[in-house]
This record gives structure tokens, C-alpha cells and sequence, in this order.
């Protein structure tokens, strides 16, 4: 089953890269964009807002500043001129008809027809005075605030029901006469003038303008159903949005500025500019819609989203077929790397002059192929040639185990001796040796080297000393004497490894006197029948085969009944284990302390496979012989 990666091409992958690399781009450069586009177009909208807002303050304040001055100047030219009350009456018609803005004027004095109220206003163009009859007018907003203060008073809107039943806003001033009011003089504006002086059309498609009370009552507003009936207060109590409420105190107070307010209300998720006017304590609000605001942003957003993804789609296709002709002769190359793999290296190659770096690598494969083709008959020949060689080694393996001693019960049929003896190389082939023979009736001898290093050349030094001994034991039934010719032979034939460790013993079968000599060998252990060892450490020179004038020594041993001597190579005590600890000679004797009753194969093969368990999972690995041997046995059938 393939891989999920090679299904992935070069195509694939760099327009992958691409796409992963232009999205990442894209959501940066959108918020980047987004985040500067709205702080710049808010900035700008606000402006308008801004200028807005005081362009309907301008035009309110200029027509409230002209009702004002106009009641003024004719409450002047009323108290200060001989006038009559037809003149009077006639002036204010002619300030009537010549100001649109005013819709009525009302005009009261205890000395002008007897003191009723007369309204003077214009419907169907005709100009008509109408008098108020009754003193209920007394108990009106316009009456009584300018009578009470004694100044001039911008009155709330109200419902004119004497006169013309329009809901109005009135400018009253009272008429003063010998330091006391006599009477009121009333300019009135219909609300719905103002209406259409704050709802002119703007720079904005969508929003409105409104303009509230110095109690925060909507005097005007898109929604007739708040006008007069809702305040800003009574709407963010109802929408429960704190918002409404800031921005209720905010014009309340006069203020001046710009507050978003986020909530569910006619005005909710919307930016409003206030600006307060002169003439009194109202304000003007201009309401524009969040999503108005930012309708810039999200067109340049669209185009900007609209012309990444045909950049995108450009480059894909671009990058596609450009990799779609890179990568077929890659993919024909890697079909023939796939062939000579096989073993066919005289498949052609594909040849692709459009692309340098093709051309070099569809060389430098050539150039392979041929290395391998080389390397493959240099292989052959070197295999046969190896092949060969190991057949000679495990030819000499087979000649070096037959070279050492068939294991038996009782060596040369002597039934008070036993032996038992395990070599175990490195490699194919090793450089220990263990070797036993009867040097006459009443002698045995038993030796152990090790050659220094392995294979082939240390199997030839072992094959000339388990020859050379035999041949000469009969001659010296002295230890030193014999391992003295042993050296002489081993430095004048100059053996390539003739480094050898040896430990030979000639024990005296009829009496259990073992002479033995140690030459840089492992010590000697002694086993005796009640499970009790001792280890011997003296060695009576170095190796062999360095000096040859070495003086050698001996040691005189008589063996008790039942004895076991126990000889070894450093294989036994260099054995590592994981953490690369050797075994060593104490780890050795606590291996013996635990072996049951002597018995040369017993304890052979209990040693051997201690040392197993020791370096189980170590690659340390050296050549390991053990020979055991027990002397005259008495009477046990272990």
C-alpha cells in the first residue's frame, strides 16, 4: 500500500504551499485592511456627522434667532410707539405672512380688546384672527412660564387647541407695563416645519436626524410614535441599554461629541453625533447606522477578496502547469531509478533540455547507473572470492574442533578422571585452545591458552601449539620445561599472533600431584568435593611467544579425592552485560559458589550459561572456552 505522501505531486504540493501561503496573506492583509479602512472611514463619517449636526444647528438656531429678534422688535415697537391696535395688528400680519417659519402669533394685553387672547394665523392662505374666548389659557405653558419668570421662554411643544389643534413650539415674552405684566406676546412654530428642516436630505443613504428637549423628549424624530411620547431616558429603560442613557445625559447636559450606541432600539447599533443649540437648552442628534458607515469597508473588502482569488487562481494555474512539465521527465527518471533498482541498469534515461537542473540530475543518474553497474560486477567477483574464503574458514573450523578432544566419561578409558571441555569462538573461527593427553601410563596432561586477537591467524598459532605439544610431552614431564620449548617454537617461527596466554598442568594420576605452570593465563580454580574453592592467582611469567629466553616457573599442587579443577579463558571473566560491567574473576567464583555437586559437564555448562544470562543484550562478544576436570571420583554417580 503506497504511502499517502507519494500521491502528493509536485504540482499538488506547491500549489498547496501557495494556497496555505496567499490565505494566510489574504486574512492578514483583510484584517490589516479592515482595521485601517475603519478607523480611517469612521473618522471621515464622523466629520460629515460632525459637519452635519452643525449645519442643523445653524439653520434651527437661525430660525429661532429670527423668531426671537422679530417678537422682540414687535414687542417693542407695541410698548415704545404710539401705535394703534389696527397698526399693531397689521404689522404682525406682515410679519406673519413674510416669515414662513412663523406658523401663528398670539397676542394678549389687558388693555387690548379688553384683554382676550387674540391667534392670528394663515390657512388656505388667508390670513385670520381668532379670539380666545375664556380664561382657561391662564393655566398653559405659555402663559404662565414667561409670566412667572418674567422673561422670555422657548415653550415645550404642545397642542394649540384654542387656536389651529397643530402641535407647536412656541417663543413667549411677557409685556411688561409699569414694572408688572399685563400680558404675553406668542410666536409659535409648527413642529413639523422643524421636522423638515432636521430631515433635509443628506450625504447619507440611510439614518436620521432628530432633535430632542431639555428634558430628553424627542421634539423630533423618524418614528412619529416617539415624538412627544418617549425620551431618551423612557427608551433605554424599555431596551434596557445603558448606552441610550449616556447619550440622554449627554445632551441633556449640552454636551457635544459622538457616542456608538450597541442595542436593540430604533437608534441601536449606530454612531450619534450631538451638537446643542444656542437658542436653548435642546439638542440635535444625527443617527447613522453602524453598517452604513462601514458600506466603503465592506466594498473594498469584496473587491479586495474578488481580486485575491483570481490572483490565486492566475498562479495556481500558472504553478500547475509549469510543475506538470517539471515533473514528468522527473517522474519518467523515477520510473527507470525504480527498473534499475530491479536490476535492469541498462534502462535508458529520459533526456529533458528544457531545464538545466533536470539535465544534470537525468547525468548525474547516469553516471550512477554505471558506477553500479561497476559496483555490481566488482560485487560478484568480490562475493565468490568471499564466498570461497568463508568455505575455507568453516573448512578450518571443522579442522580446529576436531583438533581438540572428543568429550567422554573417562578420558583414554582412566576411571578415576573426568573432563569436560567447551569452545565457543567469536566468529567462525576462534584463537582458544584447550587440549588434554596422556603424556605415558601415569601422567595426564591438560593445558588452555589464548591467542592474542582473532580468526584465521590465531586459529593457525592454536593449530601449531595443540600440534607442537603432544609431539613433545613425552620428552619433559616438567611444565616450565615444556611450555620453555613451546616459546623457543612459537618466537622462531615469528607467528603473526604469537601473543598466547597458556596454563598447562601434568598431573600424576597415581599420586594427585598436579605441577602446573601459568603464563599470563587466568588464575587456576580448585573445587573440592564439599563445594569449597580456592583460586590460585600466581602466574609464573607472561605470555608466550615474546621473549625468548623467558624464564618460566612452576607450582606443585596434590589434588584431594574428588577435586575438580576448573580452567577458563578471559571470554568467561570479560563478559559485559548491558551497562558495559564485566563479570570479572569475583563475578566468576559467585557463579561457582553456586553450583551443585561437582561433575565436569555439570559445572561446565552451569558456568557457561551463567555467563549467557550476564551479557544477555550486550554486543560484546569474545571467544569463551572452559575445561573442567575431576580427579578419582570416589564413589558418586553425579
Amino acid at each position: 500500500m503506497q504511502n499517502r505522501d507519494e500521491d502528493r505531486t509536485l504540482a499538488y504540493q506547491l500549489i498547496s504551499f501557495v494556497f496555505v501561503a496567499m490565505l494566510l496573506v489574504f486574512f492578514a492583509s483583510i484584517l490589516v485592511t479592515r482595521m485601517l479602512y475603519r478607523q480611517i472611514i469612521l473618522n471621515s463619517q464622523l466629520d460629515n456627522m460632525r459637519h452635519l449636526a452643525h449645519e442643523r444647528v445653524y439653520l434651527l438656531d437661525g430660525i429661532m434667532s429670527n423668531v426671537e429678534a422679530l417678537a422682540q422688535g414687535s414687542l417693542n415697537l407695541y410698548l415704545g410707539a404710539s401705535i394703534s391696535d389696527q397698526d399693531f395688528m397689521d404689522h404682525l400680519q406682515h410679519i406673519h405672512s413674510d416669515n414662513p417659519s412663523i406658523h401663528s402669533i398670539c397676542f394678549i394685553d389687558e388693555g387690548f380688546h379688553a384683554g382676550q387672547p387674540v391667534v392670528m394665523t394663515a390657512q388656505d392662505n388667508q390670513f385670520q384672527k381668532v379670539q380666545i374666548e375664556g380664561k382657561d389659557y391662564q393655566f398653559t405653558d405659555w402663559y404662565q412660564i414667561p409670566t412667572i419668570s418674567g422673561r422670555a421662554q422657548w415653550i415645550e411643544p404642545c397642542f394649540e387647541s384654542d387656536a389651529t389643534n397643530t402641535l407647536m413650539i412656541s417663543h413667549s415674552m411677557p409685556i411688561f407695563r409699569q414694572e408688572s405684566i399685563t400680558g404675553v406676546l406668542r410666536f409659535d412654530i409648527q413642529l413639523s416645519y422643524l421636522q423638515d428642516v432636521i430631515n433635509r436630505n443628506t450625504s447619507f443613504q440611510v439614518g436620521n436626524s432628530f432633535l430632542i428637549s431639555s428634558t430628553g423628549t424627542f421634539i423630533t424624530y423618524k418614528d412619529p410614535a416617539l415624538v412627544m411620547n418617549q425620551t431618551l431616558f423612557s427608551l433605554a429603560q424599555e431596551y434596557n441599554d445603558p448606552d441610550l442613557s449616556n447619550l440622554g445625559y449627554a445632551m441633556v447636559n449640552g454636551e457635544m461629541g459622538h457616542l456608538y450606541v450597541n442595542g436593540r432600539s430604533s437608534l441601536g447599533q449606530s454612531w450619534v453625533y450631538y451638537h446643542p443649540l444656542r437658542s436653548n437648552r435642546w439638542s440635535v442628534g444625527i443617527a447613522i447606522p453602524q453598517r452604513e458607515l462601514m458600506a466603503s469597508v465592506n466594498i473594498i473588502l469584496l473587491i479586495q477578496t474578488i481580486a485575491s482569488v483570481l490572483i490565486f487562481l492566475i498562479v495556481s494555474i500558472i504553478i500547475y502547469a509549469r510543475a506538470v512539465n517539471v515533473s514528468k521527465p522527473l517522474r519518467t527518471l523515477a520510473r527507470a531509478a525504480d527498473i534499475i533498482g530491479e536490476g535492469t541498469f541498462d534502462t535508458p534515461l529520459p533526456q529533458s533540455p528544457k531545464s538545466f537542473e533536470i539535465s544534470h540530475l537525468t547525468q548525474s543518474f547516469s553516471a550512477m547507473q554505471k558506477s553500479l553497474k561497476d559496483y555490481i560486477t566488482n560485487l560478484k567477483i568480490t562475493t565468490d572470492e568471499k564466498n570461497k574464503i568463508h568455505g575455507d574458514v568453516i573448512y578450518a573450523s571443522e579442522i580446529q574442533t576436531n583438533l581438540i578432544p572428543k568429550n567422554s566419561e573417562n578420558p583414554f578409558g582412566i576411571k578415576d578422571l573426568r573432563a569436560y571441555g567447551i569452545l565457543e569462538p567469536a566468529g567462525d573461527i576462534g584463537g582458544d585452545l584447550y587440549d588434554y593427553f596422556m603424556m605415558d601410563q601415569d601422567h595426564f596432561c591438560f593445558v588452555i591458552a589464548d591467542v592474542l586477537g582473532k580468526g584465521i591467524v590465531a586459529a593457525m598459532a592454536m593449530t601449531m601449539v595443540s600440534t607442537l605439544l603432544p609431539s613433545i610431552a613425552p620428552y619433559h614431564k616438567d611444565s616450565s620445561e615444556l611450555l620453555k620449548k613451546l616459546n623457543q617454537f612459537l618466537c622462531s617461527n615469528n607467528v603473526e599472533s604469537n601473543f598466547v596466554t597458556v596454563l598447562l598442568g601434568i598431573l600424576n594420576i597415581q599420586t594427585g600431584e598436579l605441577q602446573y605452570s601459568n603464563c599470563g593465563h587466568m588464575p587456576l580454580i580448585i573445587r573440592s568435593i564439599e563445594l569449597k574453592h580456592t583460586r590460585y592467582p600466581e602466574t609464573h611469567s607472561t605470555a608466550l611467544g615474546v621473549f625468548e629466553d623467558l624464564d618460566i616457573g612452576s607450582s606443585t599442587i596434590t589434588l584431594n579425592r574428588g577435586d575438580e579443577i576448573i580452567l577458563y579463558t578471559d571470554g568467561i571473566t570479560e563478559a559485559q552485560n548491558v551497562n558495559e560491567e564485566f563479570l570479572g574473576i569475583s563475578g566468576l567464583e559467585a557463579i561457582i559458589e553456586t553450583l551443585p555437586m561437582p561433575n565436569p559437564e555439570n559445572t561446565a555448562r552451569s558456568i557457561l550459561q551463567a555467563v549467557h544470562d550476564y551479557a544477555r543484550g550486550s554486543t560484546h562478544k569474545d571467544d569463551i572456552t572452559l575445561l573442567v576436570l575431576d580427579y578419582k571420583h570416589p564413589g558418586f554417580n553425579t
